[in-house]
């Protein structure tokens, strides 16, 4: 489960705390890539008024009201409701005062249009009467403030080495893991630019646990979404019966939420020494939705785990692992006629050794650049 916008949200709180507090100036990571193609615009919820067209003045008018940190929370935890919006709000910005904090959320807003009058009815059309004109626009975070309530919210710790253990016993995996890459985590940044290239929260010798373990889940994520791809001939799908596929979707469900809490608590870690002693318990953030339910991040597209992949996985799961047996056999057989075929041409032709000791060592350098398994 991927999302860019996720990753703005932890770039743009993690960063802009520390602008807040006087520990960055905006022109240290205002070009960090994560913001690249996208807009951020700040809307009033009662008039839909623009508010700022962009998160540097956003974050210049907190600090000079009063804010001291940014925090992101799931929007559950709020009783909150995101008006004329497409889909509701599914993360919420919080921005605290010492007496109060504001409530802010990304929605997409619906055109009023598409219930006018003399708007062609989309049924008796072959094809859209309006084009999509921004498909290849960026994408804009338009955030509206949905609520300021009085007092504080408190914003728990992280015990790094705890939630470290508790991933790596839910998923019967090393966390962090020695296979991800060391260093800072830098998320997918759309372009390679020297000049925005920033970690996806700030890196520090106290946070170095943090971005390890982020990227432990992303590179896991990445080999699940490859492994379970429909069209990927090992899809580990078709040689599950019914009781395993349902097995392995709830383990890839687990890895998503574990991945979404681990996001929250690294754009909420705020401490630049170790206060481990003084952690709150370790308390799901995000629990994994059960196999039934059907949720998605905001703007991340679903997965090969998805009910609807489940379901026809599982409906078919006889006959596709006896036709991936079968199917195995035949590459074999395929593969030795071959084989047979080749050593007979080189015997006759030897001049034909060259072109296909080169075909050979191309195949194995393409293999070898795709994705680990």
């Amino acid at each position: 489960m991927r999302s860019r916008t996720i990753e703005r949200q932890v770039a743009l709180v993690s960063y802009g705390t520390q602008y807040l507090r006087g520990q960055s100036a905006l022109d240290d990571w205002h070009r960090h890539g994560t913001f690249f193609n996208a807009r951020l615009q700040f809307r009033a919820l009662a008039d839909n008024a623009l508010l700022a067209d962009d998160f540097t003045l956003w974050l210049g008018i907190l600090k000079a009201s009063g804010a001291t940190r940014l925090s992101l929370h799931l929007a559950s935890a709020f009783e909150v409701a995101a008006a004329r919006a497409a889909q509701g709000a599914v993360h919420v910005v919080v921005v605290h005062f010492p007496d109060r904090h504001q409530l802010w959320a990304v929605a997409e807003e619906r055109a009023a249009w598409l219930d006018h009058p003399v708007f062609p009815n989309e049924e008796l059309q072959r094809y859209p009467v309006f084009p999509d004109a921004a498909y290849y626009g960026g994408p804009i975070d338009s955030y509206w403030c949905l609520d300021d309530r009085p007092g504080q919210l408190d914003v728990p710790d992280t015990d790094w080495n705890a939630l470290a253990r508790a991933i790596a016993a839910d998923l019967a995996s090393p966390v962090p893991s020695s296979l991800a890459p060391a260093g800072p985590y830098f998320g997918t940044l759309p372009h390679d630019v020297p000049w925005a290239t920033f970690p996806l929260f700030p890196s520090s010798g106290f946070t170095s646990r943090a971005h390890r373990i982020m990227a432990t889940l992303a590179r896991m994520q990445s080999t699940f979404s490859h492994d379970t791809n429909p069209k990927n001939d090992n899809n580990p799908y078709q040689f599950l019966d019914q009781e395993g596929a349902a097995k392995l979707t709830i383990w890839g469900r687990s890895l998503d939420s574990w991945m979404l809490e681990v996001q929250l608590r690294c754009a909420n870690e705020t401490r630049s020494i170790d206060l481990t002693g003084k952690n709150t318990p370790l308390a799901r953030l995000h629990t994994a939705p059960s196999a039934h339910q059907n949720t998605a991040d905001d703007g991340a597209e679903e997965d090969a785990s998805s009910p609807e992949v489940t379901a026809e996985q599982g409906a078919s799961t006889s006959n596709g692992k006896w036709g991936g047996r079968i199917a195995f056999i035949v590459k074999v057989i395929l593969g030795s006629l071959a084989m047979i075929f080749l050593a007979r041409l080189v015997a006759i032709y030897p001049w034909l050794a060259v072109p296909i000791v080169a075909l050979w060592m191309l195949g194995a350098r393409l293999l070898r650049q795709l994705p680990p398994q």
